[in-house]
């Protein structure tokens, strides 16, 4: 694992790239949840889990986790961030997105994954026979049957992945590539154009979750063990200007929501990331749209956890767990860096987690790992950097305090943007 990179992240305020599991302290039951869900999906289950998780608690690390544990089983993964250019009353460009940021384990776009399987084909049809005709007759019904489930979901969508197979035989690359493009959701293309691989139309409001549900079966149905969408900074929904742009997207969130449980997607999970203000402001919030507020609040009036609901609370980090990742940090930047952090860090680490259990308290928040894991790297970097300066260990403690207090203050301006790179 390329600690430095991972490192250089987390003191950012990132989720690094690989790695991000081995990070993931505390988190044990709610991975182990999450492993069992990825084995239903893959038996054909189709779920949707919404994440509540107060800024900085590490939502979208406990994202990055399950996307990394899905690319393990074999899932591929889109992970979308709502926002102004991606809001979730437009169905349409959602689908879109989801599409331009499919992921597998052996490369990225919807583009990779098609043409891999096809490759495949023509490797099997190639090993059957020599003969160039019967290897694309071979290849054309392998295809056609690779797609049957697909077919009854959304005939166009199988029907431009057959054409394009036969497009790139013709060597009318132009074609073959308008009709991947269609798939992608792309509406300027012209009709004459359409025509040529089959399809009219273009995917609208009111087909793309058809599309959605097809492109989970094809995937499947191609040798994956299904479909992963992650999506992000959910909460940004309560900023859509009107009530009636809110109800549409919680609205659209509640088709998913009973698609699944319907049996309309299959091996499909879906996972919404979101701050508490989501699930909980009854003007804004989805407790303003009864229609999936009844179908995600909890019956029973308990504190006690139950990963089971549709929605689970991500708690926050007790200082056990700060300790266990302070300890793993310092770890990987000796490695990194090749220096001894026992003199200078280690007798005072416990007095370090102290600083930010109270500083936490001190602004009303809650022990999370974003502020402490940033401010605690910044110190490493620091400390190495000039072992000769730092003679004292409240020194070490100072410095730590006062890059706490900047961060704080850094989160506290970005709480009304919601911008929650964790």
């Amino acid at each position: 694992m390329d600690y430095e990179n991972v490192l250089m992240a987390l003191k950012n305020g990132n989720v690094p790239e690989k790695g991000v599991k081995n990070l993931c302290i505390g988190r044990e039951k709610e991975i182990d949840e999450f492993e069992k869900l990825l084995d239903k999906v893959n038996n054909k289950k189709a779920i949707v889990k919404f994440i509540n998780g107060e800024f900085g608690a590490g939502k979208s690390f406990f994202l990055k986790v399950i996307e990394e544990m899905a690319y393990d089983k074999n899932f591929v993964v889109s992970w979308i961030t709502l926002s102004n250019d991606v809001p979730f009353n437009k169905i349409d460009i959602v689908y879109k997105n989801i599409v331009k940021s499919l992921k597998c384990k052996t490369g990225t776009s919807l583009s990779h994954i098609i043409d891999r399987w096809i490759t495949e084909l023509k490797m099997m049809a190639f090993e059957q026979t020599s003969n160039p005709q019967k290897q694309n007759q071979l290849v054309q019904e392998s295809i056609y049957d690779d797609l049957a489930e697909t077919r009854e979901h959304a005939s166009a969508f199988a029907m431009a992945i057959e054409s394009y197979n036969k497009l790139m035989n013709e060597e009318d690359y132009k074609t073959a590539e308008y009709a991947k493009a269609w798939l992608r959701g792309d509406s300027n293309i012209p009709y004459t154009e359409k025509r040529k691989f089959g399809v009219k139309g273009d995917v609208t409001k009111d087909n793309a979750i058809h599309f959605l549900e097809a492109l989970s079966i094809f995937v499947k149905s191609i040798g994956y063990s299904g479909l992963v969408v992650l999506i992000d900074e959910a909460e940004f929904t309560m900023n859509l200007h009107t009530k009636k742009l809110r109800d549409v997207a919680y609205n659209y969130m509640r088709d998913i929501y009973d698609n699944c449980n319907l049996g309309k997607f299959e091996n499909s999970l879906f996972v919404f990331a979101a701050t508490p203000e989501l699930f909980d402001n009854a003007q804004k919030g989805i407790p303003s749209y009864e229609a999936l507020d009844d179908r995600l609040k909890d019956v029973l009036d308990t504190d006690l956890p139950d990963m089971r609901k549709p929605i689970f609370n991500l708690k926050g980090f007790e200082k056990e767990d700060l300790l266990d990742v302070a300890g793993k940090l310092l770890i990987m930047h000796e490695e990194v860096y090749k220096w001894n952090a026992n003199d200078k860090i280690n007798p005072v680490l416990n007095d370090i987690v102290e600083i930010h259990a109270e500083n936490a308290g001190l602004t009303g928040g809650k022990v999370t790992p974003r502020t402490f894991i940033r401010s605690f790297v910044s110190l490493l970097d620091t400390v190495q950097q000039n072992q000769s300066y730092f003679k004292d260990s409240n020194e070490i403690l100072n410095l730590f305090n006062d890059r706490e207090s900047e961060l704080n203050e850094e989160n506290f301006n970005a709480l009304d943007e919601f911008d929650d790179d964790w």
